[in-house]
């Protein structure tokens, strides 16, 4: 049994976009309260890190569900909540590379604290619990094939 391809991608882009948005929102709230509205759009609409991460994220979620076998809703959020993250850490590290920092690794850890705390890390594991249990799980090629074969069988 496989996870469909449209059913895959719905699934990524909404735990990704969502929850890259909610984390852009709750740092909005925070950058308005303290008056620093410059620094949220260079950090979320200007880094041109945060544009790569919505397109590997997705396209890291999508092959997740795509290739690995149907999980029960806890390991899905655990193994795509990895994903997730790991993700967002090798495009914070590379985009820090990129700009020329001398510890990539620390800000990629920097990001993902600050992912963390403006809740886009918690809103990314929440609702890969709400989407995968929509994921539509067809037979694969070789399972069908095997269905077909006990059916002739018998």
């Amino acid at each position: 049994m496989t996870v469909t391809w449209r059913g895959a991608v719905r699934y990524a882009l909404t735990v990704v976009v969502l929850s890259w948005l909610i984390g852009a929102g709750v740092d909005l709230v925070w950058q308005a309260a303290t008056g620093g509205l410059g620094a949220w759009a260079s950090f979320w609409l200007k880094d041109p890190g945060n544009w790569v991460f919505l397109v590997c994220g997705t396209a890291a979620l999508t092959l997740a569900r795509r290739l690995l076998a149907p999980l029960p809703r806890w390991r899905v959020v655990v193994v795509d909540g990895s994903v997730y993250l790991l993700a967002l850490l090798l495009c914070a590290g590379l985009s820090a590379w990129a700009t020329g920092d001398e510890a990539p690794a620390d800000a990629a850890f920097v990001v993902a604290i600050y992912a963390l705390f403006t809740l886009q890390l918690p809103a990314a594991w929440a609702l890969g619990a709400w989407r995968s249990r929509d994921l539509e799980v067809v037979l694969s090629a070789v399972a069908a094939e095997d269905t077909r074969r006990d059916v002739r069988e018998r």
